[in-house]
């Protein structure tokens, strides 16, 4: 016995397919047939799923196994090369949705559509009719390289944030650094003149003698 199926875009009304297949073969006959037809790339990953009457995904149909099954509670995930159409569509099973693009949620509506009679010397599975758009797939280029690219002006040193709260001096720290060698990355160098760049410092020195007298004078 041979199935029909109508596929569908939900954002492309204007997209319309049909297919046949033996009832005997397996979703991963009718996957192949979806890439060849669509021009998919089959090196991605892709699944069907059962839909349920409130259209809620289900049990997933997948190229490989994938999920732990009943470790996590669930359902474990069929795979395509072992599961035959009929096993899955019947009469409380007939809506699937096929993802062909993880990466966008890319997917087609896959949906009974009653016994295929035709030539029975048609090979399956069979493309009836194709007609529209064809689904968009993401490209994805495993030689592309993924490293970050920082935008040399996001990645800039924003110094408003420094004239504001840093007096002005977008180097941080420059007039708290010690007085020591050029290596002295973190102001650890000789012990004397310390502070020595600070504006303020002479100036406290020069007008009060001590920290009681800076008091007073507050």
């Amino acid at each position: 016995m041979n199935y029909k199926f109508e596929i569908s875009q939900p954002d492309h009304s204007e997209f319309r397919c049909e297919m046949a297949i033996d009832a005997e073969q397996t979703f991963q006959q009718l996957h192949d047939l979806m890439v060849e037809t669509f021009g998919l790339d089959a090196s991605q990953m892709a699944s069907f799923f059962e839909i349920d009457r409130m259209g809620n995904r289900c049990r997933e149909i997948a190229l490989m196994e994938m999920s732990l099954g009943d470790e996590e509670g669930g359902a474990a995930t069929l795979v395509m090369e072992g599961t035959k159409i009929n096993e899955i569509v019947n009469a409380h099973c007939l809506e699937l949705e096929y993802v062909y693009d993880f990466f966008s949620d890319g997917y087609l509506k896959v949906e009974y559509a009653g016994e295929y009679v035709g030539d029975s010397s048609a090979v399956m599975p069979l493309c009836l009719l194709c007609e529209g758009p064809l689904p968009k797939q993401t490209s994805y280029d495993p030689e592309e390289d993924w490293a970050y690219d920082e935008d040399p002006e996001e990645g800039a040193y924003d110094e408003s944030f420094m004239d504001e709260f840093g007096g002005g001096d977008s180097s941080y720290g420059r007039g708290r650094r010690r007085r020591g060698g050029d290596d002295d990355d973190f102001g650890f160098g000789d012990e004397e003149d310390e502070y020595a760049d600070d504006d303020y410092s002479d100036g406290f020195n020069d007008r009060f003698e001590s920290l009681d007298d800076y008091i007073d004078k507050l």
